[in-house]
């Protein structure tokens, strides 16, 4: 409909405004396949192919769309240019914060008072994003955050106090590089946006064997390490899950992890890898639990434990900001 009203208003088809300028828009529906949201995969599903992603180089800009050259782009990312055309990367580098310029989506969903889709300026706390009556007015029901997920399931997972500071206990940002501030062991990204947040009362053992069971489904299967390591990685999460658990299958979550990221020719065993890894590391005890505790992990969760004890920072730190 918007692009048939922006031809009846003259603003797109031939010769634009008397400009000389042509420009054509299409709408071409996907068939729902998570793999066609890598750029390459998704030219394939475009040309009537299998979605399967193209090993790279060439990348699209060179060869793309029927062997074409062809700008993937999200469509965020095309509604930013806007203003930056009409104000100026100068104007519009004001919002934000360091490299994390302009505005983000984010889609906040899970235990959340108030979940939807809020546009931030990036380099706002976490901590106000969460809790603010402005965005999403805290944990639901009265309870305490647990844990997060910021930026989609393909990223890490962090327990609440590295999700609300540094692990030098500074206050942690809605940004590119503050989200990623310490790299895997205590960071995480803002990937997509896709923002999760979950209270004392969630599984993380349960979650991330949901995230895994839907990585295996939508594995395209083209790489053997994606096809075959997120099966292994369902069927023993499962295995932990459902009170059939061994300590051995916690490491072998970590191994099977290894050796699926950076194995494959798109980050989707990437994607993955990464929430499997980051669980265990952040959560291990609670995976242990599930193996120690086999009948009562059916019937009731681990809890809060420490994941939201406050990082206190250390003696030298606190010197250091005192000088």
């Amino acid at each position: 409909k918007a692009i048939a009203e922006a031809k009846a208003a003259g603003f797109l088809g031939k010769n634009i405004l008397g400009t000389g300028y042509d420009l054509e828009l299409y709408v071409q529906p996907g068939g729902g396949a998570y793999i066609c949201g890598e750029e390459t995969a998704l030219l394939e599903s475009l040309e009537g192919k299998r979605g399967n992603p193209r090993i790279k180089p060439p990348f699209p800009a060179i060869a793309g769309l029927y062997g074409c050259p062809t700008v993937v782009n999200n469509v965020e990312s095309i509604a930013a240019v806007v203003p930056i055309i009409n104000d100026g990367g100068d104007e519009y580098a004001k919002i934000g914060i360091g490299r994390s310029t302009g505005t983000k989506l984010i889609s906040a969903s899970g235990n959340l008072v108030k979940p939807g889709v809020y546009e931030i300026e990036l380099g706002l706390p976490v901590e106000e994003f969460i809790y603010s009556d402005e965005y999403c007015g805290g944990i639901a029901n009265g309870k305490r955050l647990k844990a997060t997920v910021a930026g989609g399931s393909s990223v890490p997972i962090l327990p609440a106090n590295l999700t609300l500071k540094y692990a030098n206990g500074e206050p942690r940002l809605m940004s590119y590089e503050s989200l990623s501030e310490g790299g895997f062991a205590t960071g995480t990204m803002l990937g997509s946006g896709g923002f999760i947040a979950f209270d004392e009362d969630q599984c993380i053992v349960r979650n991330t064997w949901n995230f895994s069971r839907f990585y295996h489904h939508e594995s395209c299967g083209q790489c053997s390490p994606c096809r075959e390591g997120t099966g292994w990685l369902e069927k023993v999460l499962h295995r932990l899950e459902y009170g059939h658990g061994k300590m051995s299958d916690i490491d072998l979550l970590v191994d099977v992890s290894k050796k699926i990221e950076g194995n494959t020719i798109c980050p989707l065993g990437d994607a993955a890898a990464w929430p499997v890894a980051s669980a265990i590391r952040h959560f291990r005890e609670e995976f242990e639990w599930h193996v120690k505790e086999p009948v009562k992990s059916l019937s009731s969760n681990y809890g809060l434990a420490n994941y939201a004890v406050p990082i206190e920072k250390k003696v030298e730190e606190v010197k250091q900001d005192n000088l």
